[in-house]
């Protein structure tokens, strides 16, 4: 909890958290150029890339439009109009060797997951990472889902969104309910920018509530960690399309999930141990 009350009030309040909230949705409603614009000189390279490579191409591309988006929310709105720091969207200097190590402490667990329940299903097929793209791509794809998706949406939607909301509620409400209402109020948010370009092999209403679902246990992974690095950790594990096993569709998620879960029944006993 100690982040929400260490974060500063943005400089105009709900003003800026509303701002914030339209630009996205016109960021998500908009061609693709708008949202990639702060991060144009990747769009010149991705066409430079795309007779070559074009996964890499392609890659570079969605790069440019999270880079964009980070660039015009977090940084340019969140930073220079709402006078917000990076502490104040959960991120802080040198806590990153923690998240780091938890990232690979995950993706090993997730593998060892998919690998098991591969094996007692009908025995491990092993699946060499370099398969249909370029090992350029795979390495484009992973600072994308991790640096690009990954850190836009947590930084967006969780470090942003959730200590912004826990200030306005917390003027009405005690410290608990504030910090619940935020959390489950700004994760609506986060399910509901998903339908501009839905992709989830679900319903919308079953979808939409997944992703809620997955944005509060996102949520809680930081308000648990303390480090909102190791939330990006884990989502960018969560869409990795990469591994080792070729497990079927939907299984590398539900590792994931299951492993997500144990971080925040786990991460007490560690620290304390670490500690």
């Amino acid at each position: 909890m100690n982040v929400l009350t260490q974060s500063r009030r943005a400089r105009f309040g709900l003003v800026c958290v509303a701002a914030a909230l339209a630009f996205n949705h016109t960021l998500l409603a908009s061609p693709g150029w708008l949202a990639a614009l702060p991060a144009y000189p990747l769009v010149l390279l991705a066409r430079g890339l795309e007779p070559q490579d074009p996964g890499l191409a392609v890659t570079f591309q969605y790069l440019a439009t999270a880079w964009g988006r980070l660039l015009w929310l977090p940084v340019l709105l969140g930073g220079t109009v709402c006078g917000l720091r990076a502490r104040d969207f959960g991120i802080y200097k040198g806590r990153w060797k923690e998240a780091l190590a938890a990232t690979l402490v995950m993706w090993a667990a997730i593998e060892l997951v998919l690998a098991a329940a591969s094996a007692l299903w009908n025995g491990p097929a092993w699946k060499p990472i370099p398969g249909r793209h370029s090992a350029a791509a795979m390495a484009a794809g992973v600072v994308y889902y991790f640096f690009g998706v990954a850190l836009f949406e947590e930084a967006f939607y969780r470090g942003f969104l959730v200590p912004q909301l826990f200030h306005a509620f917390r003027t009405r409400f005690a410290r608990q309910a504030a910090v619940l209402l935020a959390v489950l109020v700004s994760q609506l948010f986060f399910a509901l920018a998903h339908l501009p370009h839905y992709r989830v092999p679900l319903p919308v209403p079953l979808g939409l509530t997944v992703l809620w679902l997955t944005g509060v246990l996102l949520a809680l992974m930081w308000l648990r960690t303390g480090n909102l690095l190791v939330g990006v950790g884990w989502h960018g594990l969560l869409d990795l399309p990469y591994h080792l096993t070729g497990a079927p569709p939907g299984w590398p998620e539900g590792a994931a999930y299951l492993v997500g879960l144990l971080v925040l029944a786990a991460w007490p006993l560690v620290r304390g141990r670490a500690r």
